[in-house]
């Protein structure tokens, strides 16, 4: 498939909403377009099941906090990245995304573009995650390492963790030195790894979702309703941002988002809802936002005074294992939550 800019742009706007409140701004890639696309008229995206079975697929990617992301803004670390992980392991041929993201959908994109390599339409969370082993490809059993890190000016690292939580751990640390933000190439696998653990279809969806906003905020339609309809989502709320609270610490970005009278709790990406004290909707199913008038919003742009819609939206069925809620439980922990997983189409009943 032949992506031209304008089918970029939607993708970009309907990763936004379908991240979660996280993956990054939409602001830093849409300001990257117009010199992404100078010299090419496309770039190509392929099926998973399109990718033979020995090639070899990394995920390609940029880390960090999204406010440090959104006053640096982005300067391409993930190719210095990408060359170092190539020169490691041998010639790549494909690109993935890790998760669904403004940012991180786009990042994939502009990195295969720039070396000429195809992306494939998919990636590892189908939302966006805060935490490197808060994927299917994990789920899946694909090694996180070797995990390559890089900064604007080149400066980059190699690491070997054990585990995947310390991979996190690690890839977070060097991250910070950096200034809290750094491009990352990790899980290599074989194209055959990749289509068991994939979440298919995840930039196709993008591009739906962000279209179909555009075309109704054309045609004068309920945009609400038709991100609704298009990404088989719930609305769990519509009103105002009563209140926010934020903070950066170790790497992340936490807080709360109150509307109506549901809250939402944060750790880069919208981890759990709560309603009169009980939980609405959690990981790994989505909740997201969008404002009445059609603007997906991550946690950064959200801001007290705006007129939103809350959406839910169920994980793909690759979640629906206890593998898939037991990765994130220590955050829910920490956010109040010692219960187990709750489907959100149950909790929402």
């Amino acid at each position: 498939m032949k992506k031209k800019k304008g089918e970029i742009v939607d993708l970009i706007w309907g990763a936004t909403l379908l991240g979660a409140g996280g993956g990054g701004s939409p602001r830093p890639p849409l300001a990257m377009l117009d010199e992404l696309f100078k010299q090419r008229e496309y770039v190509e995206v392929v099926s998973p099941e399109d990718v033979p079975d020995s090639a070899r697929v990394v995920v390609s990617a940029g880390m960090g906090s999204p406010v440090v992301l959104l006053k640096e803004g982005w300067k391409e670390e993930e190719v210095y990245a990408f060359d170092r992980l190539e020169e490691l392991i041998g010639k790549i041929d494909y690109i993935t995304p890790v998760e669904s993201g403004g940012f991180n959908s786009f990042v994939p994109i502009h990195n295969a573009a720039i070396r000429n390599l195809p992306v494939v339409d998919g990636d590892g969370a189908g939302r966006a995650i805060p935490e490197l082993e808060q994927t299917t490809f994990h789920l899946g059993g694909v090694p996180l390492e070797p995990i390559c890190l890089a900064d604007s000016k080149g400066n980059s690292a190699i690491l070997y963790p054990k585990d995947a939580k310390m991979g996190e751990d690690m890839a977070r640390a060097v991250t910070t030195v950096y200034g809290m933000t750094a491009g990352i190439t990790c899980y290599p696998m074989s194209g055959k790894e990749m289509k068991a653990t994939i979440v298919p279809g995840a930039l196709t969806l993008n591009e739906k979702v962000g279209r179909a906003l555009r075309e109704a905020k054309a045609s004068g339609e309920d945009v609400v309703e038709a991100a609704l309809k298009a990404m088989d989502g719930y609305l769990l709320a519509k009103g105002k941002v009563k209140k926010k609270t934020e903070e950066v610490k170790a790497g992340f970005d936490y807080g709360k988002v109150y509307v109506e009278d549901v809250v939402v709790d944060y750790k880069n990406e919208n981890m759990v809802a709560w309603k009169e004290g009980k939980p609405l909707t959690m990981v790994p199913d989505s909740i997201c936002w969008l404002t009445t008038d059609g603007k997906p919003l991550t946690n950064v742009d959200i801001k007290e005074g705006l007129d939103v819609a809350v959406i839910g939206k169920k994980a793909h069925e690759k979640w629906r294992v206890p593998e898939g809620f037991e990765v994130f439980r220590h955050i829910l922990k920490l956010l109040g939550y010692e219960g187990e997983y709750k489907p959100i189409e149950e909790l929402v009943k």
